[in-house]
């Protein structure tokens, strides 16, 4: 189908086995290929999750996860699981959260709650803006051009480090927030939110932290012994954290949460409506119609596994993020940046890192990237020691390759790439083109 033909609803239908042949078909040739590989772009897990996750999901596909209030199955697995998610954060009695769609959503809702606060309680200030440092995550910023909220970026040190005084010199008379991230997503370490917080308090700002990477591995690595700064409700001045559970606690798309210290942040994040001639309209978050089975299969996992479970996952993450590390220490002219989670990030001293990822994705791995500086992004998962075992090799030989002159492919240092003209989705190449017209 070439980029403006317009495909059209077959006049006929075709046979069950036709379809599920062709879309069987269509599933083959996606990557990654094998479960338990490194795979950049999906949390993947463990292979004896999946069954109770899928079999979960299946059974509440078909319910329609915005009138949980209709059934006292659904809220049982809702509220179970927010409870859950509250005490993962230590936010005691107090604390309350909301199920959304997914960390854009949880960020959105937020920074809504945020300025919906500021409009209360600072009724002075018309041009609203939150601070943030520049390793903070995009959807931050999508959500900020959304709710008309400005973002004043504070560089990162020459370590990547926060600019604490740097963040301090920016808040000015229109900031209602700061956001922090646990970690973030480009060098994967945990925003000093701590620090944070005192300044909060001081200026009476609003503390976001978003938590969507690390919301549900951190607290197990820290029970594993690694080192991690506070980041959750035990630091007084946070007053809502975005934590994903559809990545690191392994619930189907989509699912994530929203959490808050208390009744009081809650109260700003509800859009009661009334104004039409149904009576009250009251949902989760931003979105309405929801399909359940996010809800059951992360509730189905978490009882699956317990506590215990999620513990033995992040210790086998470790071991990979260990393995990777070793074995960039021993390849003269790679380095690992230190990371406080399971993102990690390889840099080269010598060569362009780029060839890495060219020679990499040649031999089937598909990596993200860094630009500023360049490294490759690893979003470390579960794997099966010979697939980790083979992406060291592979890792040792291609820069081998790089330094003997037989590879000169460079891959792409990105957050996910855009393949082909071929290839793309009709709403990127439009959304490009647009992109380039207003660019120019």
């Amino acid at each position: 189908m070439g980029k403006n033909t317009i495909y059209t609803l077959p006049t006929q239908g075709q046979s069950y086995d036709d379809i599920m042949g062709q879309v069987k078909s269509l599933r083959a040739k996606m990557t990654p290929g094998q479960r338990g590989k490194l795979a950049s772009t999906t949390f993947q897990g463990q292979e004896e999750m999946e069954k109770v996750v899928h079999d979960a999901f299946q059974e509440f596909l078909e319910w329609n996860g915005l009138f949980t209030f209709q059934e006292a199955s659904a809220a049982k697995m809702e509220n179970e699981i927010l409870d859950i998610c509250v005490d993962v954060m230590n936010g005691g009695e107090q604390g309350r959260a909301n199920l959304t769609s997914g960390g854009t959503e949880s960020n959105f809702n937020a920074l809504h709650a945020a300025r919906k606060w500021a409009r209360e309680t600072k009724p002075g200030i018309t041009k609203p803006n939150i601070v943030a440092p520049y390793s903070t995550h995009s959807t931050v910023h999508k959500v900020c051009k959304y709710l008309d909220l400005e973002v004043i970026v504070v560089p990162q040190l020459a370590d990547l480090s926060v600019d604490l005084d740097g963040i301090s010199n920016a808040i000015n008379e229109n900031t209602i927030a700061i956001v922090g991230s646990a970690p973030n997503w480009p060098y994967g370490t945990v925003d000093p939110i701590e620090e944070f917080s005192v300044m909060c308090a001081e200026h009476d700002l609003w503390l976001h932290v978003d938590a969507c990477v690390g919301g549900y591995i951190l607290p197990f690595f820290r029970e594993l012994g690694v080192e991690m700064p506070l980041y959750d409700f035990r630091v007084s001045g946070v007053r809502s954290i975005a934590a994903d559970l559809h990545k690191y606690g392994y619930a189907p798309k989509p699912c994530s949460t929203v959490i808050w210290r208390s009744q009081e942040e809650q109260k700003y994040h509800y859009m009661p409506i009334t104004e039409w001639a149904c009576g009250l309209y009251l949902s989760q978050g931003f979105v309405g119609s929801r399909t359940l089975g996010p809800v059951a299969g992360a509730w189905a996992l978490m009882h699956y596994w317990g506590k215990e479970g999620y513990i033995n996952n992040a210790k086998r993450i470790l071991h990979v993020k260990d393995s990777i590390i070793a074995k960039c220490n021993e390849i003269e002219g790679l380095t690992t940046w230190q990371t406080h989670g399971p993102l990690l990030m390889i840099a080269a001293e010598g060569f362009n890192i780029e060839l890495v990822v060219g020679g990499m994705e040649e031999l089937g791995w598909r990596l993200l990237g860094v630009q500023e500086p360049a490294a490759i992004h690893l979003t470390l998962d579960v794997m099966e020691e010979e697939y980790l075992q083979q992406f060291l090799t592979d890792l040792e030989n291609v820069v081998s390759e790089i330094k003997s002159g037989n590879i000169d492919k460079e891959g792409l240092l990105s957050y996910g790439g855009v393949g082909t003209v071929e290839t793309a989705p009709k709403w990127l190449l439009s959304a490009m083109e647009i992109f380039e017209k207003e660019n120019k």
